[in-house]
């Protein structure tokens, strides 16, 4: 699955944000955590268990 497919729009789902597909984590808050020092595996993986 490339990247941008994990990327979903849906009214229903967090006000219309762009989340990450199944789990309803917004874009937003995963680049926040990246922005606030949080390694890529830190900020999915504290959120996501594969």
């Amino acid at each position: 699955m490339k990247h941008a497919e994990r990327i979903t729009f849906d009214p229903e789902q967090c006000g219309g944000r762009p989340c990450v597909r199944r789990y309803r984590l917004r874009v937003k808050d995963v680049l926040d955590m990246l922005a606030g020092g949080a390694t890529a595996e830190g900020a999915m993986g504290s959120n996501i268990h594969y």
